[in-house]
């Protein structure tokens, strides 16, 4: 059987990492197997702290695609690391081997039709930005090192417009679109299994 392509897309702080591993907790419960990619680990290989990382430029598309071909036809992938503190692509991959169910979160899923053509079920994060700034704010603080005057400058410079430019209106390519995943989450993902495409 062909594996099943979830992709989650949302805001930065919108929860992508957190449901996508929620749903690959459900379906591992449910017996199958599953791989989660991230589409941040598909920055361009080469960045600068002083780059806009909030539009869809900041992203190797073609490897990503390239990758998503693969796996869907059954290869093993090694996908590439990056770094936020030096802004570098690394040296080490990761591999991932082919599933039942290939998960991929990330910001900007739903910008190419090349990209959308490969998902089974697109599932969009909506949630309100300002909870969205609150967890960026925090996380970046803890996790990148960075300082408060810096987080909300890229914010309002870079972060928020591209949410309002290319986040938020593709949400229309979405199948599912929600705030945050049911209590029952195995049986939700059941029904993303369930059925077709909308």
């Amino acid at each position: 059987m062909d594996p099943k392509l979830i992709a989650v897309v949302g805001a930065s702080g919108s929860g992508k990492t957190t449901v996508a591993n929620q749903l690959h907790g459900a379906f591992n419960l449910m017996g199958r197997s599953v791989e989660l990619i991230s589409m941040d680990n598909y920055y361009k290989a080469v960045g600068h702290p002083l780059n806009n990382y909030d539009r869809p430029a900041a992203f190797d598309f073609d490897l990503l695609i390239d990758a998503l071909c693969d796996i869907k036809s059954g290869k093993a992938i090694d996908v590439p690391t990056y770094d936020f503190v030096t802004h570098r692509r690394q040296s080490n991959v990761l591999r991932v081997e082919p599933a039942d169910i290939i998960l991929v979160e990330g910001l900007f899923l739903f910008a190419l039709e090349e990209l959308l053509t490969h998902f089974d079920v697109r599932i969009y994060l909506d949630v309100d930005p300002q909870i969205c700034f609150e967890r960026r704010f925090e996380r970046d603080q803890k996790e990148r090192g960075r300082e408060p005057e810096d987080i909300l400058r890229q914010y309002n410079d870079q972060v928020r417009p591209g949410y309002e430019q290319f986040i938020h209106p593709s949400r229309k390519h979405a199948t599912h679109s929600i705030e945050r995943l049911p209590r029952d989450v195995v049986d939700w993902a059941t029904g993303l299994l369930d059925k077709p495409v909308a």
